[in-house]
């Protein structure tokens, strides 16, 4: 078999290359270098060094929507992986009657738009005629009945819920397709030799898909981390900054305020965050014989 040139595999790579640089590695670099200054994103910039930094280690804002993001990333990952992972078992059993139209039902909500999501998840909320309150009503428990985006202690955590629901059948959909390529000659062996469900589950099928569960670990958390459409169409933050994330305060510093140089500053602190944990779980996660 002919040898493959590097400068051959270069150029394959180069268009790539490129594109990721540009759509990634320039704005990024572009952020950084904002940062520095005090702008309006419409007259001159004036160079202000680390002003920016200080001022947000100062900002009280910054860390309760830090202290938010870090809260909705908690309960994405506990909540949507374990789900996902137990409906993608189910699907797996062929002797489930309607497994298509499952498929279907759980990622719906991923190609639904978020502005939409958002309107729906409003509505039950709704403390006049939305479902929530109004079911409450019906079974007796009327002093139940919430404000439930008004209130400062339910909000981030409403919030967090419409969130988990809208991305389940991500993870549904990529679970499904890891399990389903673990060998069925495997399976077999295993259930000839007497492995009842739950061993099939931790000493077989879990190991075997690792690397896809350590790969949505990382896709849920920063996802999680720069999460903005819900949490603006829901609530824009409020009351009293109770939902605000980093993804919106970067957005109203930038775009209400009109500090670009504070919200890029922010937006940094959001990416050190992001990469953080990248590596962070890349670190901890990574079994022996994958660093082999």
């Amino acid at each position: 078999m002919k040898k493959v040139r590097t400068s051959t595999r270069l150029l394959f790579i180069l268009p790539a290359v490129i594109w990721f640089s540009v759509i990634v590695i320039l704005p990024v670099l572009v952020s950084v270098y904002y940062s520095f200054f005090d702008w309006n994103g419409i007259t001159e910039k004036v160079f202000v060094g680390l002003r920016n930094y200080r001022e947000m280690l100062k900002d009280e804002i910054v860390w309760n929507a830090l202290k938010n993001s870090l809260k909705m990333a908690f309960w994405c990952v506990i909540l949507q992986l374990p789900i996902g992972m137990f409906f993608a078992i189910m699907l797996c059993n062929k002797k489930l009657k309607g497994r298509n139209f499952f498929r279907t039902a759980y990622f719906l909500p991923v190609v639904l738009s978020s502005s939409l999501i958002g309107i729906l998840w409003s509505q039950i909320y709704d403390p006049n005629y939305g479902l929530i309150n109004s079911f409450l009503e019906k079974i007796g428990l009327g002093e139940w009945r919430q404000l439930w985006l008004g209130d400062v202690k339910l909000s981030l955590g409403c919030v967090i819920v419409a969130v988990i629901w809208q991305f389940i059948g991500n993870y549904v959909l990529i679970y499904y397709t890891s399990l389903h390529d673990v060998s069925e000659e495997v399976m077999e062996s295993a259930r000839l030799d007497g492995v009842n469900g739950i061993q099939m589950f931790f000493h077989i099928q879990l190991p075997l898909v690792w690397p896809t569960v350590r790969l949505t670990l990382v896709l849920a958390t920063v996802n999680s981390l720069k999460y903005f459409d819900l949490v603006y169409i829901m609530t824009g933050g409020g009351p009293n900054s109770s939902s605000e994330v980093l993804a919106t305060y970067i957005i109203r510093n930038a775009f209400s305020s009109m500090r670009m140089g504070y919200a890029n500053a922010v937006a940094v602190l959001l990416l050190l965050l992001g990469v953080f944990f990248v590596v962070l779980f890349n670190k901890i996660l990574t079994t022996k014989q994958e660093r082999v």
